[in-house]
């Protein structure tokens, strides 16, 4: 399968003293916060139309996203969505919605 983000590997906490710029600081899925993880507190998602097809636009100006995905609509498809899921592995989200 191809990779998107090869240069990127999967993002771990490293605590507020780390120096790395791909590195948790302060998220700790697997730290207690009272009966709970924070990885059960914080269930993130991904919004993948916002996420991988929308512009960046809003009430304040265009768009300002570039997407240089592949010109056939199949393939570009294919692509995003198998660059979604290697994203939200490599951030540990186990959620996504649509929109």
């Amino acid at each position: 399968m191809k990779t998107y983000f090869e240069n990127v590997p999967v993002i771990r906490y490293e605590g507020p003293d780390s120096s790395n710029p791909l590195a948790f600081k302060f998220y700790d899925p697997e730290e207690r916060v009272g009966d709970k993880s924070m990885r059960e507190h914080l269930r993130f998602a991904m919004s993948y139309w916002h996420t991988l097809c929308g512009s960046g636009a809003d009430m304040f100006g265009d768009g300002t996203a570039i997407r240089p995905y592949a010109q056939d609509p199949m393939e570009r498809a294919r692509d995003k969505v198998n660059a979604a899921f290697e994203l939200m592995d490599k951030l540990g989200i186990e959620y996504f919605c649509f929109h």
